[in-house]
């Protein structure tokens, strides 16, 4: 799964970019593009609001969110062939080995500072 929010609420674009750090790619190499708007795009557009249209209704949680955009993932045709490239697959793993570096530093700093 591969993301872009583009929301024009700065709270939710922030919450979005947190939630989904893992599936965040540049608009050029992603799937979906997450919003608050109606908004015209090449791209598949996932939609959070409070209205009847909406892919996702606010408030919601993470888990929510992950499951209502794997749910919709799998059920647009247009994304059924979408499969992920070596590189694309090597992108996420190199940004998941960061972010897990970067906790494991923390902790030992942390654990040493205690000492």
């Amino acid at each position: 799964m591969k993301v872009k929010p583009k929301c024009a609420s700065p709270l939710l674009q922030h919450t979005l970019l947190m939630y989904l750090d893992p599936y965040l790619f540049e608009e050029e190499l992603c799937d979906i593009i997450i919003t608050d708007r109606k908004l015209k795009s090449k791209k598949v557009v996932f939609r959070i609001g409070f209205d009847d249209k909406a892919d996702l209704k606010e408030p919601f949680t993470h888990q929510e969110l992950l499951q209502t955009l794997r749910d919709f993932y799998n059920k647009d045709p247009r994304l059924q062939l979408v499969k992920p490239t070596k590189e694309e697959l090597e992108a996420v793993i190199e940004k998941l080995n960061k972010k897990h570096q970067e906790k494991i530093a923390k902790l030992l700093k942390n654990y040493h500072e205690k000492c």
